[in-house]
């Protein structure tokens, strides 16, 4: 009977006093003391134990509802405000707050029962305090008294957030999952206190939970990012790739860049002046295409097949990401357009040299066809034209022509190793050249019918490739203003040049292919020098007998009185030798 009592108490949960009352009732009735006492005391220890599972069972159930909260949660922050929460209803402590790994750092994010300011944000290194402690063992860890514990790495940053919160009794268990720790759960109490491993682990299952949750939901934000990153991608590239069929030419494009954000976008043109332009020719020698900064600006290359035509600038430190996208993607689009433009002005240009060297090269007998090929050059056949003829470096002729900005209506070739330039005579390109980067070409013109063009074509060669033979320092000349010279420009006048050397110098030219002395070279130089015998053999770097000796052997041949023709003679040497270079090139 009286163990039945004991049973009946115990299934009805009942506390200790309803125990105690019932073993004095037991005495008072006649029962034996100190077997009511032994029962008293068994029945107390099951009510303990039977409660405490209770206890367990309430918490297992608290801890499952928690895991299937958090695994409804998508927001990383939302979520660790839960766990902060429902970590400090667990234990009962005063305060709970995560702290997560960035890099080589604790970050704490969020807090539960917090009074100041200064421990939401506070960063420490990732071996500081005792988050850092738990961090680097991966296992759970707790001091009764924060302040004075002397295991502990004390940082001054994490010492100030737990004085300004009274932080006494801490307890932390690591946020974990498939091994790699990703923060650290901790639970305060603003006295001291001791938590035993119920406590412990109790904390590190919400923590296990926590973790899974936290990974699911950067996961799954990671996730989020990247389709909304993708389908910006997709949505710029779609954009710009319709620009460029609509047949966008580079500046279209550039300024269809600037409508797709609200940065202010530039282009900058490669080559350039100032820092820019330094920075472009940088980036053109080490082959860079991503975007980089240059001073206080972000400077995306725009590039195709190794040549840098330029980049997209943007005057900021660091724009937005979205920003940063759209150069990204919009750079080989505009490359691309470059390229194309480029490679059509080459057709175009390579249509109009062809059109050009067969209007210069040919006649044709219908005027119908005729006007024809100079439309076909670029050319108005009712406006009057001069021809400019540049010898050497062909590539440096046409980029210096296409300085002068003459427009549209003016034609260009290389013909026989010469760039040939056809314009307007209305255009006074005589007055344009000039500069130190001017080439030296021959000038005709103006004329107005087919003939007279292909006549004006050969007289300009013929003057260019004479004042290159005679290193003439004008850069622009026609055939009048060679002077003497211009006897080269005409076999005839050549023929004669030859009949009057051969007057004059007869005898010595005989004498020197026979004896094999250049005594035509030792005339030449001592003319040159103002008749100096000493400056003479330095320039042909023999003794100044030499020079005697030849000059006595000059005094038989030409008589002695050719030194007051020196002049005629240096004229008649130099068209001679500017004959003989002329006839080389």
């Amino acid at each position: 009977m009286t163990t039945e009592n004991w049973l009946g108490l115990l299934m009805a949960q009942a506390d200790l006093p309803e125990l105690r009352a019932h073993r004095a009732a037991l005495i008072a009735g006649g029962a034996d003391e100190a077997r009511a006492d032994a029962d008293a005391r068994a029945a107390a220890e099951i009510g303990l134990m039977l409660q405490d599972r209770g206890q367990r069972v309430v918490e297992l159930a608290a801890l499952n509802d928690i895991a299937g909260r958090l695994a409804t949660v998508s927001d990383p922050t939302e979520l660790l405000v839960e766990v902060a929460d429902q970590g400090r209803r667990l234990l009962g402590v005063d305060l709970t707050y995560v702290a997560l790994v960035h890099d080589d750092d604790l970050e704490i994010q969020v807090a539960s029962g917090d009074r100041s300011a200064r421990l939401v944000g506070t960063r420490v290194p990732r071996t500081a305090g005792l988050a850092g402690s738990v961090v680097m063992s991966g296992a759970a860890r707790w001091t009764s008294d924060y302040r004075t514990d002397p295991d502990l790495v004390h940082e001054p940053g994490a010492d100030r957030a737990a004085a300004a919160e009274s932080i006494r009794g801490l307890l932390g268990v690591p946020l974990a999952v498939r091994g790699r720790v990703l923060g650290v759960l901790l639970a305060a109490k603003r006295e001291e206190r001791r938590f035993d491993e119920h406590e412990i682990s109790l904390l590190t299952g919400l923590a296990a939970h926590a973790a899974v949750a936290i990974d699911n939901a950067n996961t799954a934000h990671e996730l989020r990012d990247a389709k909304r990153g993708l389908e910006t991608t997709l949505r710029l590239d779609a954009e710009l790739t319709r620009a460029v069929l609509d047949g966008g030419d580079p500046e279209s494009l550039v300024e269809r860049v600037r409508s797709m954000t609200d940065v202010a976008v530039r282009w900058v043109a490669h080559p350039g002046d100032g820092s820019l332009g330094s920075a472009l020719v940088d980036l053109a020698r080490d082959g860079v295409t991503d975007h980089v900064r240059v001073g206080g600006s972000v400077v995306q290359p725009v590039a195709a097949a190794g040549q840098l035509f330029g980049a997209l600038v943007v005057d900021e430190d660091a724009p937005p990401a979205a920003a940063l996208l759209l150069l990204e993607r919009a750079a080989p689009l505009i490359a691309l357009t470059l390229v194309g433009a480029r490679a059509t002005a080459r057709a175009v240009q390579l249509d109009r040299d062809i059109a050009t060297i067969d209007l210069l090269s040919r006649a044709e007998p219908d005027p119908t066809a005729e006007r024809r090929r100079w439309w076909g050059a670029g050319l108005d056949p009712r406006r009057a034209h001069v021809v400019v003829v540049v010898g050497g470096d062909t590539g440096h002729a046409r980029r210096f022509v296409e300085g002068l900005l003459l427009g549209d209506r003016v034609a260009t070739a290389v013909h026989h190793d010469q760039f040939v330039l056809v314009a307007p005579a209305d255009l006074d390109v005589e007055s344009r050249w000039h500069g130190p980067d001017a080439p030296v070409a021959g000038l005709a013109g103006p004329v107005v019918e087919p003939a007279e063009l292909r006549g004006a074509h050969a007289e300009a060669s013929r003057t260019a490739r004479a004042m290159t033979a005679l290193g003439h320092t004008r850069v622009l000349a026609r055939a009048a203003d060679l002077g003497v010279f211009a006897v080269l420009l005409s076999r005839t006048g050549r023929r004669e040049l030859q009949q009057q050397t051969m007057r004059e110098l007869g005898p010595v030219l005989a004498e020197e292919q026979a004896r094999g002395v250049p005594l035509v070279e030792t005339l030449d130089v001592f003319l040159d020098h103002g008749r100096r015998p000493t400056a003479t053999a330095a320039a042909l770097r023999v003794h100044v007998n030499t020079v005697y000796q030849r000059l006595t052997t000059l005094d038989r041949l030409l008589g002695h009185g050719w030194r007051e023709r020196s002049l005629e003679l240096q004229v008649l040497l130099r068209l001679r030798r500017a004959a003989s270079e002329l006839d080389d090139v």
